[in-house]
């Protein structure tokens, strides 16, 4: 049987990435035993002229230029371009390890009964590589609950079958977070899952990494508001999300207090200490208050 799938791959086709893109797209057409197509969508309007020539010049792949610059959109409209009985995704400054799509694909094709194949991948950070999920089978009994203390889903790790997985369920219109988000639809649609502990991509960790922003602290605030309200998962699920919302909220209230953005601050501060979770928090308003480099208190910065 012929093992074939689609992979999307977002891209800004800017200059400075376009050597990361070409070995990402190398990294999928050069997978053994399978046939493999990627659908490259170009997300707004940056891209190098020369990139974009190069890519329509490249065989086998399908091309899908996106006006208005979003991830979240972008992801959809690959979700929609595919053809293939099964789909993935890889970002374009990662790479599929060589060979490693074969074994989850025959897997997957073998039991038509799963959704989502989960697999593993390998992070390079300052020159050394480690494995991003140290356990990643032991999220297959509660992955609801699991969630909330490690991601399991990611781009170049993850296989869809795409009769069960229709594009409303990527398209969570989040340029941040999308694959916590993505991961969290999955189990509230109680979609059949599979974890499988090998290796299939390697992630680049870079230092203006998108997770390293404020903005995904913000949309981790956002999802965790969601996962406290939705009564399709377990209450264990979501008294969890309800614990680490609250966290969350404290973490927000510190990161922008020690930016300066006090009013912020106190917004996220006074959130996070109402009942039953005051007196957890109280003691941060006294370091809110407490007075910094010109003798006055924060509050009486804000006045």
């Amino acid at each position: 049987m012929t093992l074939v799938i689609d992979i999307v791959v977002r891209t800004l086709a800017d200059t400075g990435r376009s050597k990361l893109l070409f070995r990402a797209l190398d990294s999928i057409q050069n997978q053994a035993g399978i046939t493999v197509r990627p659908i490259v969508v170009v997300n707004g309007q940056r891209f190098d002229r020369k990139v974009i020539q190069a890519l329509e010049n490249r065989q086998g792949i399908k091309l899908h230029y996106q006006q208005k610059a979003s991830a979240s959109l972008a992801l959809d409209a690959g979700r929609r371009l595919v053809t293939a009985p099964y789909f993935a995704f890889l970002d374009d400054d990662d790479a599929l390890i060589e060979g490693a799509l074969l074994k989850p694909l025959t897997w997957l094709v073998a039991n038509p009964q799963c959704d989502v194949l989960i697999t593993n991948r390998y992070i390079i950070k300052e020159g050394h590589q480690v494995i991003e999920v140290t356990h990643l089978t032991g999220h297959a009994s509660q992955p609801a609950l699991s969630l909330l203390d490690e991601n399991w889903l990611s781009p170049g790790a993850s296989f869809f079958r795409t009769q069960s997985i229709p594009s409303a369920l990527v398209s969570v219109n989040w340029d941040y977070q999308e694959w916590t988000h993505i991961a969290f639809r999955l189990c509230a649609e109680k979609k059949s899952l599979h974890f499988m502990d090998v290796p299939t991509a390697i992630y680049y960790d870079t230092a203006n990494s998108m997770s390293k922003t404020m903005e995904m602290q913000e949309a981790a605030l956002k999802l965790l508001q969601l996962m406290r309200h939705e009564h399709s998962v377990d209450l264990q699920v979501r008294q969890r999300a309800e614990h680490k919302y609250r966290n969350t909220l404290h973490t927000l209230a510190f990161s922008y207090w020690k930016l300066g953005r006090y009013g912020r601050a106190w917004c996220y501060h006074l959130a996070c200490m109402r009942p039953p979770h005051t007196f957890k928090y109280l003691l941060f308003t006294r370091k809110m208050l407490w007075p910094r480099y010109t003798g006055k208190s924060v509050l009486t910065k804000l006045l």
